[in-house]
């Protein structure tokens, strides 16, 4: 049920309940030691009410703590004299306590905007929060942001933030956000970087739009920041067949507005997806960029998605060049991720050691040719038989190609007539941790009944051999 903040900015809650209501918590925490419990409330500390889960985190980073909880009607007070670094282990039935604050940007490839009706119902929410960005990962526009919010920033030093660029041309910005605070970007960087706010940048990139000459623009002013900045992902925008049809009615009432408008002489932005030819030149112009960063910052410091080398059948980039993976949750670097993970596996594995077992590797077409190779010099060296199938999304359009994206309904219309034995395992992103189910509301467990073969979800080969191994010991 939306509600109203007192900054007049527009919030959904995702969780139906009080705020500050602790959901877990952690074994050997600080919480459990003291005794309090999921269902309980926290209140406020010293004296002050709490506004959401980071305002704990750093009211309750305190030598001295009066900790007021609230459990069924009768309030307790703990008084804490502490070293002020202790492991809370609180986690928050919903961690703003006042819901999340809604996204009012517009941006031509918003995803959420492109999904068909009946999926999760969390999926429709479009949240912009800061709070979001440095609880999660989220990345966020900094459009809505007040003076207080800016304020509350600073002073708690929250920290990292990831953003959501785009472009820093002003007047581009604008158009691809749709916001017109939106052109302010370099200002807002820049007031982070003052106030000691280490940030992440990304760039969804579209072509023609801001790839290019707009791309080395954003590059290079980006490059003004200091180390505050930690690193620029470059994504390729996504478009699914839903969001293609409602481009191109937004695009036809677009030029319906402008005919109505005397003098109008801006144009919507339309937006495609990547073809390899454009892909490869992207990568092209990524690598001269690397290549100074390297000598300028000692890292490599702009990354571009996986999608972009898969699509042009480019080798993903080694471990080194992705700094550490800094932006791995928004899948820059995953698929160099699982091959190490694979080689290391097979490095210390004994052959033949799966002779026997079997199963199914599902996934999208986009890895589809990257994932038989990996899968078959796992078969090759364990003596396993697993089969690789790419999916295709027919449920979100089959130009939706990562196997993130993938939902229950069409692992079921793939799986279901191949004759196929043992287990059929999944990237763990296809699943929300919070619900446990697909984009399309289908459980692991629906999957499984209808296919007649257990879902395993995995990101790493060893998870899949220790499955194997265990299905091998009960089978015995």
């Amino acid at each position: 049920m939306p509600i109203v903040s007192p900054l007049s900015q527009r919030r959904v809650d995702l969780v139906p309940v009080a705020p500050g209501t602790v959901e877990v918590v952690s074994p050997a925490s600080l919480a459990m030691e003291l005794g309090i419990e999921p269902g309980d409330r926290i209140l406020g500390i010293n004296g002050n009410p709490l506004m959401d889960a980071l305002d704990f985190q750093f009211q309750a980073a305190s030598e001295h703590v009066t900790l007021d909880v609230d459990r069924d009607g009768s309030i307790l007070r703990y008084e804490l004299e502490l070293d002020g670094d202790e492991f809370w282990g609180i986690t928050f039935a919903d961690p703003t306590f006042d819901g999340v604050r809604v996204c009012e940007n517009s941006c031509p490839f918003c995803f959420i905007k492109q999904i068909p009706k009946g999926m999760r119902r969390s999926l429709y929410v479009m949240d912009d929060d800061f709070r979001y960005s440095m609880l999660y990962g989220s990345f966020v526009t900094l459009t809505n942001l007040s003076e207080a919010d800016w304020r509350r920033i600073e002073d708690q030093r929250i920290s990292p933030m990831h953003v959501s660029v785009h472009a820093t041309n002003p007047e581009l910005r604008v158009q691809l956000i749709g916001n017109p605070n939106a052109g302010k970007i370099m200002d807002d960087l820049a007031r982070l970087e003052r106030a000691g706010i280490d940030f992440h940048a990304q760039l969804v990139l579209c072509p023609g739009v801001n790839d290019g000459d707009e791309m080395e623009r954003s590059l290079r002013d980006l490059a003004s920041f200091g180390p505050r900045l930690i690193s620029i992902a470059g994504v390729p925008v996504g478009l699914s067949h839903h969001g293609q049809e409602r481009q191109s009615k937004q695009m036809r009432l677009s030029r319906t507005c402008m005919r109505r408008l005397p003098g109008a002489n801006h144009e919507a932005i339309r937006v495609r997806r990547y073809r390899p030819e454009e892909a490869a030149q992207v990568i092209a112009q990524a690598e001269i960029w690397q290549e100074r960063f390297r000598k300028e910052r000692g890292s490599t410091f702009f990354h571009l998605g996986d999608e972009f080398y898969l699509m042009t059948g480019s080798k993903v980039p080694e471990s080194a060049v992705y700094d550490g993976f800094p932006q791995i949750e928004d899948g820059i670097g995953i698929t160099r991720h699982f091959l190490n993970g694979l080689d290391s596996y097979l490095n210390r594995s004994t052959p033949g050691t799966l002779r026997g077992t079997n199963g199914t590797v599902a996934c999208g077409t986009l890895i589809g040719p990257t994932m038989r190779e990996a899968i078959g010099r796992f078969n090759e060296r364990t003596g396993a038989d697993l089969e690789v199938v790419p999916v295709e999304n027919d449920y979100l359009g089959t130009e939706i190609n990562v196997s993130g994206l993938l939902c229950g309904q069409d692992l079921v219309k793939t799986m279901a007539n191949r004759r196929s034995e043992g287990p059929v395992f999944v990237t763990r992103r296809m699943v929300s941790d919070r619900t446990g189910t697909l984009l399309d509301d289908y459980t692991l467990d629906r999957v499984a009944s209808e296919l007649g073969r257990p879902v395993i979800p995995a990101d790493m080969m060893n998870e899949v051999a220790a499955h194997l191994r265990k299905t091998r010991k009960l089978a015995a």
